[in-house]
């Protein structure tokens, strides 16, 4: 295994655990500023934006163990786990952007009105996913 990769990789699970808790969008007109917390899992599943009153029925909370296990599968070398759960982390943030996007059409959301939640959770989902391909050393095939 190459520490320096698990490394990586650790921190990008950091990254999506911490993202998933932290706010995704500013305000901005009639669009409300919201976060993974305030979409329940059912709701990004059927495609309609509905509020998750309790944090264990939200999309966060989804987010939040795949991060968790991202860092598990650093730490343990895991590759192939590692880059499918950051490739799931990478898109239930991509699919909820889109759905709080299509629920305001009518309101612009350009890059900028994004904060830290989303970014952290799509960056580290992005890194993690190529960090994950170089947890293990390539095997020697000179014997062939």
């Amino acid at each position: 295994m190459r520490p320096e990769a698990a490394i990586v990789v650790a921190l990008c699970g950091i990254a999506i655990a911490v993202g998933a808790v932290l706010p995704w969008s500013k305000p901005r007109g009639i669009r409300p500023g919201a976060s993974l917390t305030h979409t329940s899992v059912t709701g990004l599943v059927h495609w309609g934006y509905h509020d998750a009153s309790p944090f264990t029925r939200s999309v966060a909370i989804v987010v939040l163990v795949l991060g968790v296990l991202v860092v598990l599968c650093g730490v343990f070398g895991l590759r192939l786990l590692a880059g499918l759960f950051c490739l799931l982390a990478l898109a239930a943030g991509g699919a909820w952007l889109y759905l709080y996007a299509s629920r305001y059409s009518t309101v612009n959301l350009p890059y900028s009105d994004l904060r830290a939640g989303a970014w952290l959770t799509l960056i580290g989902g992005f890194v993690g996913l190529i960090a994950a391909s170089f947890l293990r050393k390539p095997r020697d095939l000179s014997y062939l």
